[in-house]
């Protein structure tokens, strides 16, 4: 079963994310990220390793759990509601299933701060992170490279 959350992109085609130990926001391309030849990342500002998927931010983690919340309610009342049916014709027992409300999926927005894009010579790649991060020195995503 797949279930997909649509992450958007600024205009260059970079993916906001988050580091799960030190929580800095950075960006990568997502031909990158969607690249299936690394199992993992460094973060960019504390140099931290950790596998791809720990580095989703916070709201499309909220995203993904609401859509798969939604869909095991719309199962489980799939399923069981021809079962409850069944068993109220039955006239030995009165069922019923109060189903909770569907929560609407919060929609994700394409990244809105400014951020300075900043090429890993080591990896030939783009990273884009804050101006400070930027200043004071940024790792590789790729090879945790360190460029001060």
């Amino acid at each position: 079963m797949d279930l997909a959350v649509r992450i958007p992109l600024d205009g260059d085609g970079f993916l906001e994310m988050e580091c799960d130990y030190c929580k800095n926001r950075f960006l990568l391309h997502h031909t990158i990220f969607e690249d299936d030849t690394f199992i993992h990342f460094f973060c960019p500002v504390c140099g931290m390793p950790g596998e791809t998927s720990s580095f989703f931010c916070e709201e499309v983690i909220e995203a993904a759990e609401q859509i798969a919340m939604n869909y095991a309610m719309d199962e489980i009342q799939r399923q069981l509601g021809p079962t409850i049916r069944d068993i109220n014709r039955s006239g030995f027992l009165k069922m019923e299933m109060k189903i909770p409300k569907r929560e609407p999926v919060k929609e994700l927005y394409a990244p809105v701060k400014d951020y300075r894009c900043i090429h890993k010579e080591c990896c030939g790649i783009d990273v884009k992170v804050d101006d400070f991060d930027a200043e004071v020195g940024t790792y590789c995503p790729i090879c945790g490279g360190a460029e001060i």
